[in-house]
């Protein structure tokens, strides 16, 4: 029986996709040019035609999964709505893809090697869009919805330590109040030092 020959962006997908498994099994130092060739079943000389190497790999792979969760975002939810919408959102799409790809892209965001500066820059990209949020919606300057912002960014990810699956409502709820008190709470504070 003839092999059929992969196209050029098939074995590119199939190196990202050998890359995933092994960061889900072992993490992502244990990640090299080799070990992806051999598990993907495409030759390593070819791999180095798409990643100049494993730290280019790895950066590929962070991309690409930050892509197909924005991309999901864009489809999933009316650009028009609600902040306290866009908080739920947030949450719950969150949390359905820590269900679907979980183990792999906390491992990606997490990284302390070679990831690091391109999660970090995620984080603050993902804080900076929420402060924009809080200064149009709640009229908070510029620092306190930074700080805010940046709460809600790292409050997500500890949401992960109490969820448990079956209450994740009552989770998403809890955080969506804190959040929506807290900003009509530096809303009202703001209103106050201006009539001062």
């Amino acid at each position: 029986m003839k092999q059929m020959r992969l196209k050029g962006h098939e074995r590119r997908d199939r190196f990202l996709d050998a890359a995933a498994a092994i960061v889900i099994e072992q993490g992502v130092s244990a990640v090299t040019m080799d070990g992806v060739a051999a598990r993907s079943g495409v030759n390593k000389a070819l791999g180095y035609r798409y990643f100049c190497g494993r730290d280019d790999l790895l950066a590929a792979l962070f991309d690409r999964e930050v892509e197909r969760h924005e991309s999901r975002v864009e489809h999933e939810i009316s650009r028009d709505a609600s902040f306290e919408d866009w908080v739920r959102y947030g949450l719950r799409h969150w949390f359905r893809r820590m269900d679907e790809s979980g183990e792999l892209f906390l491992r990606l965001t997490s990284d302390k090697g070679p990831l690091a500066a391109k999660a970090a820059a995620r984080r603050q990209a993902d804080a900076a869009a929420w402060a924009q949020g809080l200064q149009r919606v709640f009229g908070i300057a510029e620092r306190p919805a930074q700080h805010l912002a940046a709460f809600l960014v790292a409050g997500t990810a500890g949401a992960l330590a109490v969820r448990n699956g079956q209450d994740d409502d009552d989770v998403i709820e809890t955080i969506t109040v804190s959040i929506l008190a807290a900003a009509e709470a530096l809303k009202a504070r703001a209103l106050a030092d201006r009539k001062m």
